[in-house]
C-alpha cells in the first residue's frame, strides 16, 4: 500500500482526539506498520501529552471557562451554544478543563446532534466519550511501545525522537503511571455519580479499566525501556503492596460480580508487573552464563535489603508468591557477589522465602489458576509476553530446585502444561538442546517419564501441552513417547514371578523377572504381560505399596493402544476397580487429540499404529469407545467429547474411514421419515446417543462439552463432504449426504430451536454453541454443489441439504425456526451492553461471532429468496414485524444500530447487507412497509441515520463496509422514500409518515449527499486507495437523478452547483487506463506486477471502478439534461438553455470532439475469448470433468450485491473452485485455477466496459433526443452533418466486428445496434437541415445495413425465430433500415440524389428482399402456429416490405414479385389479415393489424400483383372473415359516441374499400373478378348504404368522409365499366349509387354554403383533431372536413362524367349520345332534402368562384377574408414539395383540361384525391398506399401531380403515397369548378335532346343554358384577373401548378363558351 493510501485511511481518524489517534495507530498493518515514518507522522505532535498519562487531562480553570465562547473547533468555527452548555456540565461533572471538555463535545458531535436541552442521557454520552478518551490515551502509549518492541529489528524506529525519549526515560514514566494507578485505586467518585447507583457502577467500571490500562502500559515500558531500572522493583513493589496487588479499592464493597473479571485482570497485571520489574531475562542469563549486568538490582545491596524488608513485612497473599519466587532467583544471583558468610545467610533467606511461596502460598496451583485468565489466551495479543515471563520464572525455580524434590510435582506439571499449551515458541525451547532456557522443563519431563505409568497423567499432560505447540513439537512428542526406557508398576507382595536381590553398593532392592510379569497401572488390574528376564528396582517408600521400575524399553503408544482396547471392552457398570480408569483414557485421548490437530503428524502416527503390534488404526477403537462410553449409566462426557474431537481431527486425513464407521455408529442422530427420499416434507424425528446425552445429562449439568465437540465434528464433516465432492464416488457422495441429513435435522430442530433456553454453568458455551450451529448452517448454504443433480438416480445430495434448510427456514418452519433466528440476531445490543459494562471481553467476542454468523445465515436465506423469487417468506415478514430485546425495539432498528460498531465491524457490514436485501424484498410486497416507522422515535431515527452517514464518509472504515452502506442508502431511493428523505436531509422526520417536519432550503451539511460530493471531489485519492468507493457513490447520485422529481430541492441545488459538474466532468476527462490480460501470455502479464497477484487484482479493480464511474457520470449528465427540459418546460432545445455546469461540459465535448472519440473507444470491449475457450476445454480435461459455468457467481442484484466485487472472484467463484480442487489437485487443476483467476480479471474489465457502453448509449439517446442538432454542432460549417455521419459510420463499423459467438460481444453489438437505431431515429433535425449530405450518406448506410443483415455472423434468420434470444440484433437493425428508407423518401432528397447513390439503394433493396421476405415467412408461420408472439416484429417486417417493394427502389416488379411468391409472403399476409379480425373483438386486435392491410393495399396497387392476389384468395378473405357479419348488417360505425373517437373496425372497412378499388383498376378486364366485386358490394350493401347516408342531423367526421370517399372512388372506377355490368347483374348497383349520390351532392353544397351548419355537425375523432379542436376553436377541423367533403363531391361528379362520356356528347352527333344517362334534374330549385339539381350545380359553381375571387383578393393584398377551403393551409404549403417526375403536369395542363373538349378531350375523367399520411410508430407501423401512377390510375384524364405529405404516413395509406398524385386545396377547387362546368354542360345537353322532354321544360333548360353561358363568361373574366396578382405572390402563395391550371382554364374557356352556345342554339 502506498504512503498516500495509508495516510488517507488514518488521517481522518487521528483528528484532535486520543481515541481517533489510537485507532489510527492500531490500524497500522503490513508495510505501514513496518514504517517508522507512518508512526512518527501520527504521534510526533502529541507525544508530550501522551507521556503525561492521565495527567494530560487538566483541572477546570476560570480562564478556560471564560474563553469557551471564543474557542473554535477543528474546522475553525465557533462552538454552538448547546455544545458550550454541554461542555460546562461535563467539566463540572468530571472536573475536566473546559477547553478539553469542548474537544470532547466536538468528538461527540460527530456521533450525534447536540440538542438544545442537555438531558442526563446526553451528559452521560459526553462522560462516556471523555472516559473513552482517557482509556485511549493510555492504550495509545501501550500501542506505541508495543510497535517499537515488535519492530526492534528495524533501525528506523530508533530514529523517532519522541519515542526514544520516552523509552530512555521509562522509569520516570512508569513511576508517574504507578502513582496515577494508586490514586485511582483510592479515589472517590463525585456527587453526580454517588447520587445514582447505576452511575456509580459505571464510574467504578471506568476506574477499574483505567487501573488495568495503567498497569498494562507499565509492564510494556518495563520490558521496552532502555534506561536503568535498578530502582524499579522497589517502586513497583511499593505501589503494588499499597493496593494489595489491586485488591484494595475505594469502592471494594460496591464492586459487582460482573466486574470481577476486570479485578482479576488488575491483580494479574500487578503480578506480571512485579515480575517484569525484576528483568528476568537478564537474571536467567546471569544465572546460567555468569554474565554480569551492573544495572540489575541484585548488584545493589541496599535495594536488595529494602525489598527483603518489604517482603518480610508484607501480608502473605498469593499474588505475592510469583514475585517471592522470582526474588529468590535474585537472591541466588546476589549471593554469588557476596562473601561466604553472608552468602549462607542470603541462601537461607532465599530458601525460607521459596518455602513460603511454594508451600504456604501454594504457588503452583495459584499460578495454574492464573493461566485460565483471558489474557493468557492464544488469541490474546499480549499472551505470549506474559507466558514468557512465567516461563522464565519457572526456569529460575527449576535452577534451584530439582523436579523430584518438589513436593507438589503434580502441581508443577499442571502449571507447566497450562503454560506450554498452544505456545509454539516455548515448546520449541523445551526440545531445543542448544539453549539453556527450557532445560528445567526437560528435567521435569524426564522425571515424569520415570514415574510412568504408575503416575500416568503427569507425563501425558506434559506431552499433550507440548504437542499443541507446533507440528515439529508434535513430532518430537511422538518420538519421545515411542521410547520409554523404564516402566513402573505396582507389584504384589505375593508375586511368584520375580526374584529379589539387594544392590551391593547402593543397598537398593533389585528385582528380576523369572517368568512373565502381569503388568497394570492399578493393583490387581493387569492388562498386559512383561517378558521374563528383565530387571527392575524398588522405587517406592517403605511401608508403601511396592512400585517396581523395570528397565524394559517399550513404546508408550503401544501401551496406550492396549489400554484403550481394554477400556472399550468394559460394560456399562464400570467402577473404580477397573483395569483402566476413565482418567487414564481421558489423558490418552487428550494427547491424541493434541497430536491429531497436525495433519502430517496424524498420518505419521496412524502409519506407526498400522505397522506396530496393533496392526490397525485407532479409528475403530475410538468409535467403539464413543458408543460404549455413551451407554454408561454415568457417561464420562469429557471422554466422549475427546473421542469426538479425535475423530474430527482424524477426518481431515482419513475421512473415508471416518464416514464408513459413522454409518454404523449409534451415536449420531438418525431420521425416521415416511417419505421415499429425504425431502424434508414429512415430520422428522431425531434419535441417537447424542440426543440422549444432551437431554439427560448436559442440559441438567449445564456443561456442553459433548454437544460442542459434536458440532465441531459435523462442521468438519460438512466441509469435507463439500471439499471432496468432485473426488468422491457417487456412492460415497450419497453416503455422506445421508449421514449429514439427520445431523442437520437434529441441529435445526433440537439444538437451534432450544439452545438459548438451556441452563449454562459457563455462559460462553451458549454463544459458542450458537456460533457453531450457525456456522454449520452457513457452510451448508454457502456451498456450491458442482455434481448434485447431474445424476437423477442419486438418492440424496448436497443440494438436498441446501433445499431442506431453505424450505424450512423460509417457509415450512414458520415461527418455530424464524423466531429463534430473529431473536438471536436481535440480541446483540442487550448482550453487548451487558457484557461491555463489565468489560467481559471473551464473552463479547463470542457474542460478536454468534451475531455475525446469525446475520450471515439470514443474509444467505434472503439472497436465495431474492434470487428464486416467489411469495414473501415467513422470515422476512417476521423480520419486519417483530420486536426484540428488552426494549422491544423493532429488528430493523436493531440491525441499523449495529452501525455503531458495538458488535464489531463484521456485524455492521453483514447487518447492512441484510437491510439492503430487506429493502429489495419488501419492495415486492403488495403493501410496502416504511422502515422509517421502525427506527424508533424521531430522535432515535435521526441518530441512527446520522451514524450511518458518518460511517459512509469515514475514510477509516473498511472499503467493504462503506460499499455496503452506499448500497443500502442507494436502494432506499427507490424502495424506501421516507428513509431516503431522512438520509438526504438528515433533519427531523416524523417516524410514522417519513415526512420532513421542516422543509430544508439547501443541502444539509451532514447529509449523505455531502459525503457523495466529497468523494467525487477526492476521486483521484479514492481511486488510488479504495477504488470501489467512487462508482458506488456515483451510482447513488445516478439513482438520485433518476428519482429527481422526488427530491426536487436537492436536484435544483445540484443543477446550480458548478463545482459538482466540474468534478463529474473530470471523471470523464481522466486518461483511459486499460489493462491487457492476454491469457496466452499470462506469465508476461504476471511479471508486470512483480509476480504479485494482489497488485494485479488491485490494478484491475481500479480500472473496473474507473470505467464504471465514467458510466455513471455519463448517465448523470444525461439525466440532468432530460430533467432540465422535462421539469421546467424549456422549449428552446439548445445548449445555451442548459445550466452553466452542464453547458460547459457539452460545449467542451463538442469543441474537442469528445463524443466522436468516445464513440470510437467505448464500444470496444476487451474480451479475451481465447482464455474463456481454454477454461472450457480445461474443465473437460480435469481429473473429474466439469462444466466451468457451474462456478458462476449468483448475484441477487447486479448493483447492490457487493459480495463479489471486481477482482479474482468476480464472475466465477475462485474461492469455491480452489476449495473443491486443491484437495486432490494436480497440474491440470492448478492450471485450471490459474486460468480461472485471469478469466475473472478479464471479466472484471469487460463488465465495467459493458456498463460504460450501456451508459454511453443512454447518454446519446437522451442527448440526441433533447438537444437535437446541438449535440452534433461544431465550430466549422457543416460540422453537424460531418459529426453525425461519422458517428453513424463508426457505429456500423463496431457492429460489423466479429463476436465469435461470445455472449458478451453479442451484447455489446446489441447495444451498438440500439444506439444506432436511436441516432438514426432522433436526428431528424440534422437530416432536415442538410439533405444534400443525407442523399450522399444514407445510401451508404443502407448498403452497410444490408450487408450486416445478410451477414451470417449476425444470425438474423436464427435469432428472428427465437424471441427468447435476449442478445438478438435483428429488431434494431431492421428498424434502423426502415428509418433510413423513410428518410430517403423525402422528395428533395430524391431530387438531390444522383443516379449512382439511387442505384446503390436499389441494389441493396433487391438484395435485401429475399432476406426480409424469408424473415417475414418465418415469424408469421411461428406466430400463426402459436409458438411465439412475434407481433412487434411482424409490424416492422410489413413496413420494410412496403418500403423495399416501392417502385423507386424496386422499379421492376418482375424482379421482386417472384421472390414474394416463392416465399409465400402474399398468402401469409392474407392469413394475417384474416387473423387480425378473426375474433371480431376490436380491443384484442394484434399490433400488426393496420400494417397487414397497408401492405395488402400496396400490393393491390401494383398491376402485376393484382392477378396473383386474386388467385391467392384476397376477395375470399375480404368477404369471409371476422368482420363479415358486422359489415353485412351495417353495424360498423364511423364514430364511437361513448369515447369520442373513431368507431371500432371502421378503418379496416375503409381499407377493404381501398383494396378492392385498387384491384378493380388492374383487374377490370376480368369478368370473374367483376363478378366477385359485385358480390362484395351486394354482401356489404347495408354498410355501403350506411356509409353514403347523409342525414342532416348526423355528426360529420373525417372517418365518415373517408368512408364516403372510398365508396365514391370505388363506384367511380366501377362506372367506367357500366356496359359490362349489365350482363353481370351489376347495373342496379351502379344506378343505386347515382341515386344516393345526388342526395350527397345536395347535402354537401348545402354545407358548403352554410358554414355554421357544417361547423355544428363537425366532430373530432383522432387525437390530432381533438388537439386542434381545443387549440383553434374548431376552425381547423371544420376546414379539413370541408376539404374532404369537396373530395367526395368531385368523386361523384367524376363518376357522373365518366359514366356519361362528355367527350362523346360534346364532340359527336346527338344521335350517338347516351340519352338515358340523365341523372341531375334540370330544375333551378335546390331543396336540401331532395336530390341535387342543375340549380344545385349553379350553387356549387357560385361557391367555387366566390372562393376563388376571395383567394384572388388575398393574393393581391386586398381586404377580404378567405373561403374555408382556401385558407392558407398545409396543403398549399406542401405544393412546393412536388415530385420532380410529375412536374411535367404543369406544362400539359392545357391539353388536360376537361373544358377543352373539342378534339383534345381525353377518353375519361378522374377525380383527384387528397392523400394524407398519418403516424407510423417506431415499431414500423405500416404506411398508406396510393396508386403507383396516381390515385386514379393510368386512365386519369391528365397526369396527376404528386405532393409529398409530411412523414410519417397515415396508418391506412402506403408509403407509395409520398410519390403519387395529390394536390392542395387551391388546385382541388379549380378542378372541382371544372368538373361542375362539364357535368352541367353534358347533363343540360342530354336533357336538350331527350325525346321525352316537353317544350316547356326544354325552354327552361334553354334558359338555364343561357345562364350557364353567362356563368362561364364571368368565370373566364374572373380568372383573367389572376394576371394582376403580383409575381411574388404567384410564386409564394399561389404556387406554380395552381397558377398554370388557372391560366389553362382561362385560355380554354373562350372557345368552349362559344362552341357550347352555338351548339345549344342549333339544338334550339
Amino acid at each position: 500500500m502506498s504512503k498516500y493510501a495509508f495516510t488517507s485511511r488514518t488521517r481522518s481518524r487521528a483528528g484532535r482526539s486520543f481515541a481517533g489517534l489510537f485507532e489510527a495507530v492500531s490500524l497500522l498493518d503490513g508495510e505501514a506498520r513496518q514504517s517508522a515514518e507512518n508512526l512518527q507522522g501520527l504521534i510526533d505532535n502529541r507525544m508530550d501529552d501522551i507521556k503525561l498519562g492521565l495527567g494530560a487531562f487538566k483541572e477546570p480553570s476560570a480562564s478556560a471557562r471564560t474563553g469557551m465562547t471564543s474557542a473554535t473547533n477543528a474546522a475553525g468555527q465557533k462552538y454552538t451554544e448547546p455544545q458550550i452548555n454541554l461542555a460546562k456540565r461535563l467539566s463540572d461533572t468530571v472536573k475536566l478543563n473546559e477547553t478539553q471538555a469542548l474537544s470532547v463535545v466536538e468528538e461527540l458531535s460527530l456521533e450525534m446532534d447536540i440538542p438544545d436541552t442537555i438531558t442526563d442521557a446526553v451528559l452521560l454520552n459526553a462522560v462516556t466519550t471523555y472516559w473513552k478518551e482517557r482509556l485511549s490515551l493510555v492504550a495509545l502509549l501501550k500501542e506505541i511501545v508495543g510497535q517499537v518492541t515488535e519492530n526492534d529489528h528495524n533501525s528506523d524506529y530508533g530514529t523517532i525522537p519522541s519515542v526514544n525519549q520516552c523509552l530512555s526515560q521509562s522509569f520516570t514514566l512508569i513511576q508517574k503511571l504507578l502513582n496515577q494507578y494508586r490514586d485511582r485505586a483510592s479515589e472517590g467518585a463525585s456527587d453526580y455519580f454517588t447520587s445514582n447507583s447505576e452511575y456509580l457502577d459505571l464510574w467504578i467500571g471506568q476506574c477499574l479499566a483505567e487501573q488495568a490500562a495503567l498497569l498494562e502500559v507499565s509492564i510494556f515500558l518495563c520490558i521496552a525501556g532502555t534506561d536503568s531500572k535498578i530502582d524499579l522493583p522497589k517502586v513497583a513493589l511499593e505501589a503494588l503492596l499499597a493496593t494489595q496487588f489491586g485488591r484494595q479499592q475505594h469502592y471494594k464493597a460496591r464492586i459487582r460480580k460482573e466486574t470481577h473479571d476486570v479485578c482479576d485482570n488488575i491483580r494479574l497485571f500487578c503480578i506480571v508487573l512485579s515480575l517484569a520489574s525484576l528483568d528476568l531475562e537478564n537474571l536467567f542469563d546471569q544465572a546460567t552464563t555468569g554474565l554480569n549486568d551492573n544495572n540489575h538490582i541484585f548488584k545493589s545491596a541496599n535495594h536488595v535489603q529494602h525489598i527483603n524488608n518489604a517482603l518480610q513485612g508484607a501480608e502473605r497473599q498469593q499474588e505475592l508468591g510469583p514475585f517471592i519466587l522470582a526474588w529468590c532467583g535474585v537472591l541466588s544471583s546476589h549471593a554469588t557477589t557476596l562473601p561466604e558468610d553472608r552468602r549462607r545467610d542470603v541462601i537461607k533467606l532465599s530458601t525460607q522465602l521459596a518455602y513460603v511461596a511454594l508451600e504456604t502460598l501454594k504457588f503452583f496451583s495459584f499460578v495454574s489458576s492464573l493461566f485460565s485468565n483471558e489474557l493468557f489466551d492464544n488469541t490474546s495479543k499480549d499472551g505470549p509476553t506474559f507466558r514468557r515471563l512465567f516461563f522464565l520464572l519457572l526456569e529460575l525455580v527449576l535452577l534451584d530446585h530439582r523436579p523430584t524434590n518438589i513436593k507438589d510435582f503434580d502441581g508443577l506439571v499442571l502449571c507447566l502444561s497450562d503454560l506450554l499449551t498452544g505456545e509454539a515458541h516455548l515448546c520449541h525451547l523445551v526440545w531445543d538442546e542448544s539453549t539453556d532456557l527450557g532445560q528445567g522443563v526437560t528435567n521435569v519431563l524426564e522425571a515424569a517419564r520415570g514415574r510412568f505409568p504408575v503416575h500416568f497423567e503427569p507425563l501425558l499432560n506434559l506431552l499433550t501441552a507440548l504437542a499443541t505447540g507446533s507440528e515439529d513439537s508434535a513430532r518430537h512428542t511422538i518420538q519421545f513417547f515411542r521410547h520409554l526406557p523404564t516402566l513402573s508398576h505396582f507389584l504384589s507382595d505375593k508375586a511368584q514371578c520375580v526374584e529379589i536381590d539387594t544392590h551391593a553398593t547402593e543397598g537398593s532392592t533389585l528385582y528380576r523377572s523369572i517368568q512373565e510379569v502381569p503388568f497394570g497401572i492399578e493393583t490387581g488390574g493387569p492388562f498386559m504381560m512383561l517378558p521374563p528376564g528383565i530387571e527392575g528396582r524398588l522405587v517406592s517408600a517403605p511401608n508403601a505399596p511396592q512400585v517396581v521400575q523395570w528397565a524394559h524399553e517399550n513404546s508408550g503408544w503401544e501401551l496406550c493402544a492396549t489400554m484403550l482396547d481394554v477400556f472399550r471392552m468394559l460394560d456399562k457398570n464400570t467402577d473404580t476397580n477397573a483395569y483402566v480408569k476413565i482418567t487414564h483414557v481421558k489423558a490418552i485421548l487428550g494427547l491424541l487429540q493434541a497430536l491429531y490437530q497436525h495433519p502430517g503428524v496424524t498420518t505419521e502416527l496412524t502409519a506407526y499404529f498400522l505397522s506396530g503390534k496393533q496392526g490397525a488404526s485407532l479409528i475403530p477403537t475410538l468409535f467403539a469407545i464413543l458408543d460404549q462410553a455413551s451407554k454408561f449409566q454415568n457417561p464420562p462426557l469429557d471422554v466422549i467429547a475427546s473421542c469426538l474431537q479425535c475423530l474430527r481431527w482424524i477426518s481431515q486425513s482419513y475421512s473415508q474411514d471416518i464416514w464408513l464407521f459413522l454409518r454404523q455408529s449409534s451415536f449420531l442422530p438418525s431420521v425416521i421419515t415416511t417419505t421415499v427420499q429425504f425431502t424434508g416434507s414429512s415430520r422428522v424425528q431425531t434419535s441417537g446417543l447424542a440426543y440422549q446425552l444432551l437431554t439427560r445429562f448436559e442440559c441438567l449439568q449445564g456443561n456442553y462439552a459433548v454437544t460442542l465437540a459434536f458440532l465441531e465434528l459435523i462442521q468438519t464433516l460438512t466441509l469435507n463432504a463439500q471439499q471432496k465432492e468432485i473426488w468422491d464416488s457417487k456412492e460415497l457422495r450419497c453416503l455422506k449426504a445421508e449421514i449429514l441429513y439427520p445431523c442437520l435435522a437434529y441441529i435445526q430442530n433440537d439444538l437451534f430451536c432450544n439452545f438459548e433456553s438451556w441452563h449454562y454453568v459457563n455462559i460462553r458455551d451458549r454463544f459458542v454453541i450458537g456460533s457453531r450451529i450457525l456456522s454449520i448452517l452457513n457452510n451448508t448454504l454457502e456451498d456450491l454443489p458442482l455434481l448434485s443433480g447431474s445424476d437423477p438416480t442419486e438418492y440424496i445430495s448436497l443440494s438436498t441439504l441446501q433445499d431442506y434448510l431453505l424450505r424450512n427456514f423460509l417457509y415450512d418452519g414458520g415461527k418455530q425456526l424464524a423466531l429463534p433466528l430473529i431473536s438471536l440476531i436481535g440480541s446483540g445490543p442487550d448482550l453487548s451492553s451487558y457484557f461491555s459494562k463489565y468489560d467481559r471481553t471473551r464473552e463479547l467476542g463470542d457474542i460478536y461471532v454468534m451475531i455475525y454468523q446469525g446475520l450471515k445465515f439470514v443474509k444467505s436465506l434472503l439472497r436465495h429468496r431474492k434470487i428464486s423469487g416467489g411469495q414473501p417468506s415467513f422470515l422476512e415478514v417476521y423480520m419486519v414485524d417483530r420486536t426484540v430485546g428488552r426494549a422491544n425495539a423493532s429488528l430493523i432498528q436493531v440491525l441499523t444500530s449495529y452501525s455503531d460498531l458495538s458488535c464489531g465491524a463484521d456485524v455492521a457490514l453483514v447487518s447492512t447487507d441484510v437491510l439492503t436485501l430487506l429493502c429489495a424484498l419488501t419492495n415486492e410486497w403488495q403493501t410496502r412497509p416504511s422502515f422509517v416507522g421502525y427506527l424508533g422515535t424521531s430522535d432515535q431515527a435521526q441518530q441512527l441515520v446520522s451514524t450511518l452517514v458518518n460511517r459512509v464518509g469515514d475514510d477509516g472504515q473498511t472499503a467493504e463496509y462503506r460499499i455496503a452502506l452506499w448500497s443500502l442508502i442507494t436502494i432506499t431511493l427507490t424502495t424506501q422514500p421516507g428513509l431516503a428523505t431522512l438520509f438526504l436531509s438528515n433533519d427531523r422526520v416524523n417516524p410514522v409518515t417519513g415526512v420532513l417536519d421542516n422543509q430544508f432550503k439547501e443541502i444539509a451539511k451532514n447529509s449523505i449527499l455531502v459525503k457523495a460530493l466529497d468523494i467525487l471531489h477526492k476521486k483521484d485519492a479514492v481511486l488510488d486507495t479504495d477504488p470501489e468507493i467512487l462508482p458506488h457513490a456515483l451510482y447513488f447520485l445516478d439513482v438520485l437523478w433518476l428519482n429527481a422529481l422526488d427530491h426536487a430541492v436537492l436536484i435544483k441545488s445540484l443543477q446550480d452547483n458548478d463545482a459538482f459538474w466540474s468534478d463529474l466532468g473530470d471523471v470523464l476527462s481522466r486518461p483511459d487506463i486499460h489493462t491487457e490480460l492476454e491469457l496466452a501470455k499470462w506469465e508476461d502479464v504476471f511479471s508486470c506486477y512483480n509476480r504479485d497477484p494482489m497488485a494485479q487484482v488491485f490494478h484491475v479493480s481500479s480500472v473496473n471502478a474507473e470505467q464504471r464511474s465514467r458510466g455513471h457520470a455519463l448517465r448523470i449528465f444525461a439525466l440532468a439534461i432530460h430533467f432540465h427540459y422535462a421539469s421546467q418546460g424549456v422549449l428552446t432545445r439548445d445548449i445555451d438553455s442548459l445550466p452553466k455546469g452542464i453547458k460547459s461540459f457539452i460545449q467542451m465535448c463538442v469543441q474537442q470532439g469528445k463524443f466522436g472519440e468516445w464513440n470510437e473507444t467505448i464500444p470496444k470491449i476487451h474480451y479475451h475469448a481465447q482464455g474463456h475457450r481454454e477454461l472450457k476445454e480445461m474443465g473437460q480435461e480435469l481429473t473429474v470433468p466439469l462444466d466451468y459455468l457451474k462456478l458462476v457467481v449468483k448475484r441477487w442484484d447486479e448493483k447492490y450485491d457487493a459480495d463479489h466485487l471486481a477482482g479474482e472472484t468476480f464472475m466465477m467463484d475462485l474461492g469455491k473452485a480452489r476449495f473443491k480442487f486443491i484437495w486432490g489437485g494436480k497440474v491440470r487443476e492448478h492450471a485450471f485455477l490459474r486460468t480461472l483467476f485471469h478469466v475473472n480479471l478479464n471479466w472484471s474489465i469487460v463488465h465495467a466496459e459493458m456498463e460504460r457502453l450501456s451508459a454511453w448509449r443512454f447518454f446519446v439517446e437522451v442527448a440526441t433526443n433533447d438537444l437535437g442538432a446541438a449535440f452534433w454542432a461544431g465550430k466549422s460549417a457543416g460540422a453537424e452533418a460531418n459529426a453525425y455521419y461519422h458517428f453513424v459510420i463508426c457505429l456500423l463499423d463496431h457492429i460489423e466486428r466479429e463476436t465469435n459467438g461470445s455472449a458478451v460481444l453479442r451484447m455489446a453489438r446489441q447495444n451498438c445496434c440500439l444506439l444506432l437505431q436511436t441516432v438514426i431515429e432522433n436526428s431528424a433535425t440534422v437530416k432536415r437541415s442538410d439533405k444534400k449530405n443525407l442523399a450522399v450518406h444514407f445510401p451508404e448506410i443502407v448498403t452497410k445495413l444490408q450487408k450486416l443483415i445478410q451477414n451470417p455472423e449476425m444470425g438474423i434468420l436464427e435469432s428472428i425465430q427465437n424471441p427468447a434470444d435476449s442478445l438478438a440484433v435483428h429488431q434494431p437493425l431492421l428498424l434502423t433500415l426502415l428509418f433510413c428508407y423513410r428518410a430517403l423518401h423525402d422528395k428533395e432528397v430524391l431530387t438531390i440524389m444522383d443516379q449512382e447513390h439511387q442505384a446503390l439503394v436499389q441494389k441493396s433493396s433487391i438484395l435485401l428482399l429475399p432476406t426480409i421476405a424469408q424473415c417475414f415467412s418465418i415469424v408469421v408461420e411461428s406466430y400463426l402456429s402459436g409458438q411465439y408472439d412475434h407481433s412487434d416484429m411482424i409490424v416492422v417486417l410489413l413496413a420494410l416490405l412496403e418500403e423495399i417493394c416501392h417502385p423507386v427502389w424496386n422499379p421492376h416488379a418482375g424482379l421482386w414479385i417472384p421472390i414474394l411468391r416463392n416465399l409465400d409472403v402474399v398468402r401469409l399476409n392474407l392469413q394475417l389479415c384474416a387473423h387480425s379480425v378473426s375474433t371480431g373483438q376490436f380491443d384484442s386486435r394484434p399490433s400488426f393489424f393496420e400494417g397487414s392491410l397497408n401492405f395488402l393495399l400496396a400490393l393491390a396497387n401494383v398491376p402485376e400483383m393484382a392477378a396473383y392476389l386474386c388467385d391467392a384468395g384476397v376477395m375470399s378473405m375480404l368477404t369471409h372473415n371476422g368482420l363479415t357479419a358486422s359489415l353485412q348488417g351495417g353495424e360498423i360505425e364511423h364514430l364511437d359516441e361513448a369515447h369520442g373517437d373513431r368507431g371500432n373496425w371502421h378503418q379496416a372497412w375503409c381499407m377493404y374499400l381501398a383494396i378492392v378499388t385498387r384491384l378493380l383498376r388492374s383487374m377490370s378486364s376480368s369478368d370473374a373478378f367483376m363478378q366477385l366485386l359485385i358480390g362484395f358490394i351486394q354482401l356489404y350493401g347495408n354498410q355501403i348504404s350506411k356509409g353514403l347516408d347523409t342525414s342532416t342531423d348526423r355528426p360529420m367526421t373525417s372517418a365518415k368522409l373517408e368512408e364516403m370517399e372510398r365508396i365514391t372512388m370505388l363506384f367511380y372506377e366501377l362506372s367506367k365499366h357500366d356496359v359490362r355490368l349489365e350482363p353481370l347483374g351489376g347495373e342496379e348497383v351502379l344506378k343505386a349509387f347515382f341515386d344516393r349520390s345526388l342526395f350527397i351532392l345536395q347535402h354537401a353544397v348545402h354545407l358548403f354554403t352554410h358554414p355554421h351548419t357544417l361547423a355544428s355537425l363537425t366532430r373530432a375523432v383522432t387525437r390530432a383533431e381533438h388537439k386542434n379542436q381545443e387549440s383553434s376553436d374548431n376552425k381547423t377541423l371544420t376546414t379539413a372536413i370541408e376539404g374532404k367533403l369537396a373530395t367526395v363531391v368531385r368523386n361523384i361528379l367524376s363518376a357522373i362524367l365518366v359514366w356519361t362520356d362528355p367527350a362523346l356528347i360534346l364532340t359527336k352527333s346527338n344521335l350517338e349520345w347516351p340519352i338515358r344517362k340523365t341523372t341531375i334534374a334540370p330544375i333551378a330549385n335546390t331543396p336540401v332534402y331532395e336530390p341535387a339539381s342543375i340549380g344545385t350545380m349553379f350553387d356549387l359553381v357560385q361557391y367555387a368562384t366566390t372562393s376563388l375571387m376571395e383567394w384572388e383578393a388575398r393574393l393581391e393584398g386586398k381586404s377580404g377574408g378567405s373561403a374555408g377551403l382556401f385558407k392558407h393551409s398545409s396543403d398549399d404549403d406542401r405544393q412546393t414539395n412536388a415530385n420532380a417526375s410529375s412536374s411535367t403536369s404543369t406544362t400539359n395542363s392545357k391539353t388536360s383540361s376537361r373544358l377543352a373538349c373539342f378534339g383534345t378531350f381525353l377518353s375519361s375523367a378522374s377525380p383527384s384525391t387528397l392523400t394524407k399520411s398519418g403516424d407510423a410508430n417506431a415499431a414500423g407501423s405500416g404506411s398508406v398506399t396510393a396508386g403507383a401512377n396516381g390515385v386514379a390510375g393510368s386512365s386519369s384524364p391528365r397526369p396527376s401531380t404528386a405532393v409529398t405529405v409530411s412523414s410519417p404516413t397515415k396508418p391506412d395509406e402506403s408509403a407509395f403515397a409520398t410519390l403519387s398524385s395529390s394536390t392542395g386545396s387551391s388546385i382541388r377547387m379549380i378542378s372541382l369548378l371544372e368538373d361542375a362546368f362539364v357535368v352541367m354542360a353534358t347533363q343540360m345537353a342530354l336533357y336538350m335532346y331527350h325525346p321525352q322532354l316537353d317544350a316547356s321544360v326544354r325552354r327552361e333548360i334553354q334558359e338555364l343554358c343561357i345562364d350557364f353561358i353567362a356563368t362561364l363568361n364571368s368565370t373566364q373574366r374572373m380568372l383573367q384577373r389572376f394576371e394582376n396578382v403580383p409575381a411574388q405572390a404567384r410564386k409564394d402563395e399561389l404556387g406554380p401548378e395552381a397558377y398554370a391550371q388557372i391560366r389553362a382554364l382561362r385560355d380554354n374557356m373562350i372557345p368552349i363558351i362559344k362552341n357550347f352556345a352555338q351548339t345549344k342554339i342549333n339544338v334550339q
